[in-house]
């Protein structure tokens, strides 16, 4: 069976970026996939980024996967094990959170190849995603402001397991009630209204991603 791993880079876990991902979990597991969510800001759950230990690069050691004894160990092996891998971050300070790119340095390094930079260490090919949600009002300004460097570059690396695209949902609604917060910058009302009117879309696009991803798998 396809294997299918969705990765929460968001704290909040019922929010824009958890419920993309969960539509995009759906659709893979209707296209027949096994699946799993991980949430990287679980209580309790205690890693960092790459640790610069080298076991991955030992000689006559298993490459590939990050060995480093954490909480994130267990992850990454399932990471290399999925044939479908989709992961998802708000923009934080223009770039992806910090949870999702540990994860992400943990995942890319034990595939250099120091022996072949042209060729990297990948156990199992993989089709997969990443998932942008953001206070961003469309993709101009997304470019604009080099987003487009400074996150897409971070998510394009998953291309040395595979295939590889990025969904981007903009204009995302950050809070129920903006008059709580010292937000005057930003339109509350307008928030609400596209919310109400394009997140059905965006929420419709990631279940069409999973599911397109399982497809392509076969």
């Amino acid at each position: 069976m396809i294997k299918a791993l969705f990765i929460n880079g968001s704290p909040r876990k019922q929010w824009n970026t958890a419920q993309l991902l969960q539509k995009a979990l759906e659709g893979a597991r209707d296209g027949g996939a096994e699946t799993e969510m991980v949430n990287l800001y679980d209580r309790g759950m205690n890693y960092k980024g790459c640790m610069s230990c080298f076991a991955c690069k030992v000689r006559g050691g298993r490459k590939g996967v990050c060995l480093f004894k954490d909480d994130l160990q267990p992850i990454m092996e399932k990471a290399v094990e999925a044939d479908v891998l989709v992961c998802g971050s708000p923009v934080y300070c223009g770039y992806p959170t910090a949870g999702l790119r540990a994860f992400m340095e943990r995942l890319i390094f034990p595939g250099v190849n120091y022996a072949d930079f042209r060729h990297p260490v990948v156990l199992k090919p993989k089709h997969s995603a990443t998932i942008f949600t953001m206070n961003c009002p469309n993709e101009a300004v997304y470019q604009a402001n080099a987003y487009d460097i400074l996150m897409d570059t971070n998510a394009k690396q998953l291309g040395m397991f595979g295939p590889t695209e990025i969904m981007y949902s903009f204009d995302t609604l950050q809070f129920n009630d903006y008059s709580r917060y010292d937000a005057e910058g930003i339109n509350g009302d307008h928030k609400k209204q596209w919310h109400d009117t394009h997140f059905a879309d965006d929420l419709n696009q990631a279940y069409n991603l999973g599911k397109r991803l399982v497809e392509e798998c076969r």
